[in-house]
């Protein structure tokens, strides 16, 4: 083989595995609500994005702070979980934010994901696997 095929033939891969990791970091998605007011707005934002980014796309909604109290049987979101959840988005709830509010895990709706190790640090995690980072 030449050295003209071998430098095209590297290129060529290099070329291609760069863009099968943008592509990859545009489909990996994190969503952070802390604020319970924004619900309406996280929900179409996750409407949004699976329209946009298609069906293989990652997203994960991180819920802490004042927000956590919107994914309990106290609260009436059921039918806007519902909606993420039926778009396939995965919705974690913090251990912390549950336990400074004295609301236990088993007050969870159904359909969440307790962060044993917090919602701070599900965030981090999933920014350093290359998910980009969204705030309603």
């Amino acid at each position: 083989m030449c050295m003209k095929s071998l430098t095209f033939l590297l290129l060529t891969l290099l070329l291609s595995f760069s863009q099968s990791l943008h592509a990859k970091q545009l489909n990996q998605v994190v969503l952070h609500l802390n604020t319970p007011e924004k619900m309406t707005m996280l929900t179409n934002n996750v409407k949004n994005l699976r329209n946009k980014l298609g069906k293989e796309a990652n997203i994960v909604v991180v819920v802490n702070g004042p927000a956590v109290v919107r994914f309990t049987q106290l609260a009436k979101s059921r039918k806007q979980l519902d909606t993420m959840l039926g778009l396939g988005a995965d919705v974690a709830i913090c251990s912390y934010a549950l336990k400074n509010r004295k609301l236990l895990k088993v007050q969870l709706l159904d359909g969440t994901t307790y962060l044993e190790d917090g919602g701070v640090a599900k965030l981090v995690e999933l920014q350093q696997a290359g998910f980009a980072y969204i705030k309603p």
